[in-house]
């Protein structure tokens, strides 16, 4: 019965530690959302943010799953918290890596862009606006910043390191991939092919996470991506539209290249490019491209 739950060497086995942390994540989202908010709530703070548009329900989330990372890892550690299991240690956050992660979730999506423009599958629409681009751009920033770094530490942080460590990168990459793909199946309008995309999208920034040892890269390469897509081509980002200025992306198809209402990553062509940025992701970490590989051991299941 003792080997259910625990390996060999006395390690809590992946799935009960998994079970740990979105159990912790869980009631730390309760006590955010019921007593930290409501304290807040007593002061200008809350207000301020709304006025300011900042999305409160994500940096909720954040601060949950913070906290679940926290209490998971130091049950590891035994009461000491390693953040470089989950690629948030120091040096996880150098310039250097973050920039890699810029690089390629931007170029990964606006390279194709550019070319389907040239292809004339893309067009831009002048129309009527109330903000500036800054203004937009900046309302976008808010927006995807937080949600960005919410799903890299639901998906590719303990959750990915507790799978890697017992089953290998391999599984751990489509295991949270796949899990990816489906929570934006909550997404308007999801397809067969767009939940292929996210799900290769998940391929894409488990690459990066790993190739870098860097969960922020994960995160900079997941803002890029979105940021590019709602803040410089303003179209819509996982279905969601979230506003333009002086003008739009107009999609003039096939959807299944250009990704309809999707938005660009739902089609063929944005796929191509994250397996393109992958590999040279992958390429660049092999052939000692200065940032470090996280190498985490293998449980010992004997």
């Amino acid at each position: 019965m003792r080997a259910l739950f625990v390996t060999a060497d006395g390690a809590l086995r992946a799935p009960w530690r998994i079970a740990l942390f979105f159990g912790a994540t869980f009631v730390a989202g309760a006590l955010v959302s019921s007593i930290a908010y409501g304290l807040l709530s007593l002061t200008p703070l809350v207000g301020l943010a709304r006025s300011w548009r900042v999305p409160l329900d994500q940096l909720g989330a954040l601060s949950a799953l913070l906290i679940g990372t926290w209490l998971a890892l130091c049950v590891d550690g035994g009461g000491v918290a390693d953040w470089a299991q989950v690629g948030l240690a120091r040096a996880a956050w150098r310039a250097r890596t973050a920039l890699v992660g810029l690089a390629a979730g931007a170029l990964g999506i606006l390279v194709p862009s550019a070319l389907l423009l040239a292809a004339h599958r893309y067009a831009f629409e002048a129309q009527p606006h109330t903000t500036t681009w800054l203004g937009c751009a900046g309302t976008a920033l808010l927006l995807l910043a937080p949600a960005a770094l919410v799903e890299e530490l639901a998906m590719r942080g303990y959750l990915l390191a507790a799978l890697r460590a017992s089953y290998g990168a391999t599984a751990a990459v489509a295991v949270t991939s796949l899990c990816f793909a489906l929570l934006h199946l909550f997404n308007p309008n999801p397809t067969v092919l767009s939940t292929t995309t996210v799900a290769i999208a998940g391929v894409f920034l488990a690459a990066v996470r790993l190739a870098t040892g860097s969960l922020v890269a994960a995160w900079m390469a997941h803002l890029a991506w979105n940021f590019a897509q709602a803040a410089i081509l303003h179209a819509p980002v996982s279905g969601l539209p979230l506003g333009a200025s002086d003008y739009r992306l107009l999609d003039l198809g096939p959807a299944w290249l250009t990704g309809g209402s999707w938005g660009p990553e739902g089609g063929v062509a944005a796929a191509v490019g994250m397996v393109v940025a992958t590999l040279l992701v992958v390429r660049g970490s092999r052939a000692g491209g200065g940032y470090a590989l996280s190498v985490l051991p293998v449980e010992n299941d004997a």
